[in-house]
């Protein structure tokens, strides 16, 4: 924040620190050095604010207090930003330029994509951020406990906002199901954001691994599927070998009936099997 007052006998700060871009901001106007409560606000050379009465109700709104006046900015936006605000009260007037500065001004992510790939014990997390200042600092929580988190960037700054996205890797000592995984990401030096939250599903009756797992869990689940059917395979396979000695013993069976025929009057019966003929008398 640039400070050029045009008296020290009023001034004007910032409440509530670090300021967030697209919610309200609060100026205070302290005139207890004057002993005044009638204080007016204006923005470059408008009125905005006058005891308390706005001009822009959808806008601004303030009250008059003991030692001084606030001003209220409703849902700050680029305008409202990098222009000058001046409190006057009495014959004293102060003016400042409320200015875009990494240490106190916080812009979230205007635009948020995410992907999540989540194994045994490992999460991988990639952020696609649009509009947002400062670089944050990430890490992900499981059950709300912080993980063993690294970070990498690849960022670019346009309109004095950041671009790009954000890569974080985790690994947890335990199997992740059943629980809620966040990313936290602190922006500046006290302020933390919840980006995104995903809940994961139980773990199997009896199985160590997760349902939701996207590498081992489902790598055992195939081989499972790949023996099941091997075994399968194996069964009807052994079921056929054994089928086709009985249909070749019970062909030949009826082949050896179909060459039984009479012989002579009826008292001789000749059988013919695999090249052998036999004579029987009766």
């Amino acid at each position: 924040m640039t400070l050029a007052g045009s008296s020290n006998k009023i001034y004007w700060t910032i409440e509530d620190l670090p300021v967030i871009y697209g919610r309200n901001v609060t100026l205070f106007c302290n005139t207890s050095a004057v002993g005044s409560q009638k204080t007016t606000w204006m923005k470059e050379s408008d009125v905005i604010l006058h005891q308390g009465l706005s001009f822009q109700q959808d806008k601004y709104s303030g009250k008059e207090e003991n030692d001084g006046s606030s001003l209220i900015i409703i849902n700050a936006t680029l305008s409202d930003f990098n222009t000058s605000y001046t409190c006057l009260s009495d014959v004293c007037s102060y003016e400042s330029v409320l200015k875009i500065n990494s240490t106190n001004f916080i812009c979230l992510p205007q635009s948020t994509n995410y992907s999540f790939t989540i194994t045994s014990s490992d999460i991988m997390v990639l952020l696609n951020l649009d509009r947002f200042i400062p670089v944050p600092k990430c890490q992900t929580l499981f059950n709300g406990n912080i993980l063993i988190t690294n970070q990498q960037e690849s960022i670019h700054m346009k309109n004095s906002f950041y671009h790009g996205t954000i890569n974080i890797t985790s690994q947890s000592v335990d199997f992740l199901c059943g629980g809620n995984v966040t990313v936290m990401c602190l922006f500046g030096s006290l302020y933390y954001e919840a980006i995104e939250t995903i809940t994961l599903q139980n773990c199997d009756h009896g199985s160590n691994f997760p349902e939701h797992s996207f590498g081992l869990g489902r790598t055992i689940s195939v081989c499972m599927l790949c023996f099941i059917l091997c075994g399968l395979c194996f069964i009807l396979v052994k079921y056929h070998c054994k089928l086709q000695p009985q249909t070749k013993k019970t062909k030949e069976e009826s082949n050896l009936l179909n060459n039984v025929k009479p012989y002579g009057n009826g008292t001789q019966t000749e059988l013919k099997h695999v090249g052998v003929t036999v004579k029987v008398r009766h």
